[in-house]
């Protein structure tokens, strides 16, 4: 398993986070503007983006949740309330 924080310009933390074995990997809180730096860490470690959640909306910046989910052809998870 491997874990990366990434320390967006907005001071928020966004997660990258997947098993090297299985190829598989997620991303979490992606922030507007940060998504090529998820498919480039994705291409860099051999593993397929299956899953990009938020957590939450967030007051203090814009996802890049939903746009990276797209690029990717993969699915976006927010919950419902949100």
């Amino acid at each position: 398993m491997f874990f990366k924080q990434f320390a967006t310009k907005e001071a928020s933390l966004s997660y990258f986070f997947g098993c090297a074995t299985y190829a598989r990997a997620i991303a979490v809180d992606v922030v507007a503007g940060d998504e090529a730096w998820f498919v480039e860490e994705a291409r860099k470690a051999g593993v397929q983006i299956t899953h990009v959640i938020d957590t939450h909306v967030h007051a203090d910046h814009y996802s890049g949740g939903r746009r990276l989910a797209e690029m990717l052809g993969t699915s976006y998870c927010l919950h419902e309330f949100d």
